[in-house]
């Protein structure tokens, strides 16, 4: 007996086989975003850049700190605009009144989609529905965070991943600097420890590879050039934060779009295990002695990753 013609046979169905699997899409990966969308613009741009990544499937928002009604108002808005009314949104914790001047932009919104209380229930309820396939994108204080994985125990083992932007590794706001609280981790550290001693895994993106993310005019000309009615909504509240934020930005700082990419595009910035803590004071400290509970982002390729979220944004 011959051997090839069969062996020719098994090589042809198994390319067929392989570029078949290639080739079937891939299923989304279901997200919940929370968020503190209102103050920073960033927030605003990080729920435009779920919306535009076809890797993600946006199960619903939460919001915390501040005024967390109208941080849901916000988001709840955008998500119209974008076409996705139906997308539930639900207030968490609310704190002392912060700066959000460009929330006003969904002063009044209304929507059965946008609920004024039950964040923190809400994640709990998905997250039992779904055990160990939902990821939880955390770009604000980790009050929301903290209280659902306290609700019940043993709930932290039900999440695939937490990603977060937050903390201060080996660096701070400024190039070369030392590291120093971060916003979000600071704003409510014991929420903070909670989530880092969780054991749930964790991608991070720190102060060390978020700092630098300049979205500078060039960058805001394409997109908001492409007249879509979430792009023009994104310029209009861009325009209000340059003009309102109390610190002067002029160029908004994409801290919360990295962790959104690690989840969409694993690959898009270089993570290593640490194993991370956060101190009394609010710093984030690396510990070599202890096995990692973190894959975090200490560098990226500022003008790649900026031409990754632009092009994300056009489409």
């Amino acid at each position: 007996m011959n051997p090839t013609p069969w062996l020719r046979r098994l090589a042809i169905l198994l390319v067929l086989t392989v570029s078949a699997f290639a080739a079937a899409p891939q299923a989304p990966i279901p997200v919940l975003f929370d968020t503190d969308i209102g103050t920073d613009i960033d927030d605003a741009y990080a729920l435009a850049q779920i919306l535009h990544s076809p890797e993600l499937q946006l199960v619903g928002v939460t919001t915390v700190s501040g005024d967390a009604v109208a941080r849901a108002r916000l988001a709840a808005k955008l998500l119209a605009v974008a076409g996705q009314p139906g997308i539930p949104v639900y207030a968490g914790t609310s704190t002392a009144a912060q700066n959000m001047k460009h929330a006003e932009w969904a002063a009044g919104f209304t929507s059965p989609a946008l609920h004024e209380s039950g964040g923190v229930e809400f994640l709990r309820q998905q997250i039992n529905a779904r055990p160990g396939e939902l990821t939880l994108i955390a770009v604000g204080e980790m009050t929301n965070v903290a209280a659902l994985l306290e609700s019940e125990p043993g709930i932290g083992r039900k999440i695939k991943a937490i990603a977060l932007m937050g903390g201060s590794v080996r660096r701070g706001y400024a190039p070369a600097s030392a590291p120093e609280p971060e916003w979000n981790l600071k704003s409510n550290i014991r929420a903070a420890q909670i989530v880092f001693a969780s054991g749930v895994p964790l991608l991070v993106a720190p102060l060390d590879s978020t700092a630098d993310l300049k979205l500078t005019s060039a960058w805001k000309v394409r997109l908001f050039s492409q007249g879509t009615p979430l792009n023009d909504a994104l310029a209009s509240l861009d325009y209000v934060w340059r003009h309102t934020n109390h610190w002067g930005g002029t160029d908004p700082t994409l801290f919360d779009n990295l962790a959104v990419a690690l989840v969409a595009t694993p690959g898009v910035a270089p993570l290593t295990p640490l194993h991370l803590t956060v101190e009394a004071d609010g710093l984030t400290r690396e510990h070599a002695d202890r096995p990692a509970n973190a894959q975090v982002v200490l560098t990226t390729d500022i003008p790649a990753f900026l031409e990754y979220f632009t092009a994300r944004l056009e489409r």
